[in-house]
């Protein structure tokens, strides 16, 4: 019996869960949600800050 590991993707910004294989990348290599766009990468509290009113809390 063949077994897929499967892969997911947590948008830190919207919550939203996606398979790994359905998410895009930008220019840079970083993860792109595909609800609602928001980047994964090293300036990615900021980019959900943005997004969604949050500050981070240093």
């Amino acid at each position: 019996m063949a077994f897929e590991w499967i892969s997911y993707f947590d948008c830190a910004a919207c919550g939203a869960v996606e398979r790994a294989d359905a998410v895009g990348y930008d220019s840079l290599g970083y993860p792109e949600c595909p609800a609602c766009g928001a980047r994964t990468g090293p300036l990615a509290g900021a980019d959900a800050a943005a997004r969604t009113g949050i500050e981070a809390l240093d």
